[in-house]
């Protein structure tokens, strides 16, 4: 039995947790249960927003900790809070955008991501730095109309977004020689159809990676390994 917690940076309205629950656990160990949590306190209006989610996020990691769960992942590509909650709990936290760059130098030797918000570039770059994964990256490249917090409006039809993706992948494939390609979103699978990303990797020849998988699996494997930071890293708070 394994019990794992994933803090999103935002609220998020109960559907959509619900959506995300069952997502995850479509490729969970038999065994493994999950409850979603989210940071609600505050509005992120720019990317910064996310730098003051740290007291609430160490807050909520110690409270989940203590009932008991084995691990937690932060969902977001861009590693809100990570050393802050790393500091203060002995359960491993799992950053969705350490754990997808990690992984995608397993797989290639150049790799591109493709942003839902070109404002919150430097937000992803800053986990691609912090995760020291840079060199191999081709280039970040946003969606024309972006995706944003709330969102009362949703930008693209699922078809849409598929296929926008589709052509600014084939670009970074054609024009910069990518190999894998990282669509900086963790939350992608609620707004294409089931089975985008096979569709594109076999449509460009080219991986394309589920970073919520990647971190969801990367915590179980964690759990099962029965490793976490290490706390010279990682001092308690």
């Amino acid at each position: 039995m394994m019990k794992i917690a994933v803090i999103a940076p935002g609220a998020l309205p109960e559907e959509a947790k619900m959506a995300m629950k069952a997502d995850m656990l479509s490729y969970a160990e038999p065994g493994t249960t999950l409850e979603v949590f989210a940071v609600e306190e505050g509005k992120i209006a720019v990317a910064a927003d996310l730098d003051l989610k740290a007291p609430s996020t160490v807050a909520l990691a110690q409270k989940i900790e203590n009932q008991g769960f084995d691990a937690i992942i932060l969902d977001g590509t861009c590693d809100f809070s990570l050393v802050a909650a790393r500091s203060a709990v002995r359960i491993p936290v799992v950053g969705a955008a350490s754990a997808t760059y990690h992984l995608v130098y397993q797989l290639g030797g150049k790799y591109a991501v493709i942003s839902v918000n070109e404002k919150i570039n430097p937000t992803f770059l800053r986990a691609i730095k912090l995760a020291d994964c840079e060199n191999r990256l081709t280039s970040m490249r946003a969606l024309k109309r972006p995706f944003s917090v709330p969102m009362d409006s949703l930008p693209y039809t699922p078809e849409e977004l598929e296929e926008e993706i589709a052509e600014i992948a084939a670009k970074q494939i054609e024009e910069e020689g990518a190999q894998i390609i990282v669509v900086a979103f963790t939350l992608l699978n609620l707004f294409v159809k089931p089975g985008a990303l096979e569709r594109l990797s076999s449509r460009l020849n080219a991986v394309f990676v589920d970073s919520q998988a990647i971190a969801f699996k990367t915590a179980e494997m964690l759990v099962r390994l029965k490793l976490s930071h290490s706390e010279r890293e990682y001092p308690l708070l």
